[in-house]
C-alpha cells in the first residue's frame, strides 16, 4: 500500500492524470488506480514500468516512508524530510537493490510452493 502510495505521490508530482498514467503504461486507468490504492500487489517489473514513465529512481517508489516528500531535482534522486535533503541513491546501489528484491521474491515463491506442497 506504501509503494502504490509512493507512485502516487510521484505521479502527482509530475503532473501526470491517472488516466495519462495507466495509457502511457498500457492499461486501463481503473487497473491502474488500483496499484496506487494497494487492491492490486504490486511487483518489482511493475515498478520499474512506472519508474521508466516517471524518469524516477524505482528504489524511490519503494522506500519512501510515509511522512517524507520526495521528488525529482535534476534528474538526480532526493528524499525531503522536514528542512533536510539526502541523496539516497546512484544507478549501482539501484540496480543491486531491484536484484535483492527479485531474489526476495523468487525465495518466497518457491517457498509458497513448498508450504502448498506439504498442506
Amino acid at each position: 500500500m506504501i509503494v502504490g502510495h509512493n507512485i502516487a505521490k510521484y505521479r502527482k508530482l509530475k503532473d501526470i492524470k491517472a488516466h495519462d498514467m495507466a495509457e502511457l503504461l498500457g492499461m486501463k486507468e481503473a487497473t491502474y488506480t488500483k496499484y496506487e490504492r494497494g487492491e492490486t500487489a504490486i511487483t518489482v517489473d511493475f515498478v520499474q514500468k512506472v519508474a521508466g514513465v516517471l524518469k524516477a529512481d524505482p528504489f524511490i517508489l519503494l522506500s519512501a516512508s510515509p511522512g517524507h516528500f520526495f521528488e525529482n531535482i535534476t534528474n538526480s534522486p532526493v528524499v525531503i524530510h522536514g528542512s533536510s535533503t539526502y541523496q539516497t541513491t546512484n544507478e549501482q546501489h539501484t540496480t543491486m537493490m531491484l536484484k535483492l528484491m527479485e531474489n526476495i521474491v523468487a525465495v518466497n515463491e518457491r517457498m509458497a510452493t513448498i508450504l502448498e506442497r506439504k498442506g
